[in-house]
């Protein structure tokens, strides 16, 4: 049951759900990519109040940074697994997009060096590594749940970079129908949504982690 719901004409539907464990989540939906961008490019800065409630008056909460997480090396136990958080200010946004921030999958690893130096040096951040010797390990102490261990780590990162650079708003890429990020992070909002990387602090957790999984 949704607390708070929004539909516009064009078939975006927004709403403020609270999961089993009591965490608030933002989940937009919309027919096509095209339309959920547009959305998230004229909304995103707006979203309701997080109060008893979250449409009653009160002025929206401005979202000024945003905490992304991406992982590398998913799926691949050759590999170490490498996840990432980045906090972005919106106001760096189109300095990151100019610099050529984008999903690490698109870049070249002479571009992912590069990038990801810029970024540590930039912004707040935080990488958990597990060596590709230790993933055994890891995985045995998370029930051999590779989304459970995942989930983990995104939370860590996540948890990590809030404590030195506050947001109230993180997007992380879903690999999950329950949203476990979202679960483990009671201090501020998470977005688990498809295509993540397309937003620059995703993006830009996206390019740390693939660096640290060379």
């Amino acid at each position: 049951m949704a607390e708070w719901e929004f539909r516009d004409d064009r078939g975006t539907r927004v709403l403020l759900l609270q999961d089993r464990f009591g965490q608030r989540i933002l989940l937009v939906e919309a027919e096509h990519d095209l339309r959920a961008d547009e959305f998230d490019a004229r909304h995103r800065v707006a979203l309701p109040s997080d109060r008893a409630i979250p449409d009653g008056g009160d002025s929206p909460e401005r979202v000024r940074v945003v905490g992304g997480s991406d992982e590398a090396g998913k799926g691949e136990r050759a590999r170490a697994l490498v996840v990432a958080a980045v906090a972005l200010p919106l106001d760096d946004e189109p300095e990151a997009l100019a610099r050529g921030v984008r999903d690490s999958k698109l870049c070249t690893s002479h571009e992912v060096t590069e990038l990801a130096d810029w970024i540590a040096t930039r912004w707040s951040h935080a990488v958990r590594v597990i060596p590709s010797e230790a993933r055994a390990r890891a995985l045995h102490a998370h029930g051999g749940n590779e989304t459970r261990l995942l989930a983990s780590m995104h939370a860590e990162c996540l948890r990590e970079v809030h404590e030195t650079q506050p947001f109230s708003l993180a997007r992380v890429d879903r690999f999950a129908p329950n949203r476990p990020v979202a679960a483990a992070c009671a201090a501020f909002l998470v977005d688990e949504c498809v295509r993540g990387e397309r937003h620059p602090a995703c993006a830009a957790a996206s390019i740390l982690a693939r660096a640290h999984a060379r």
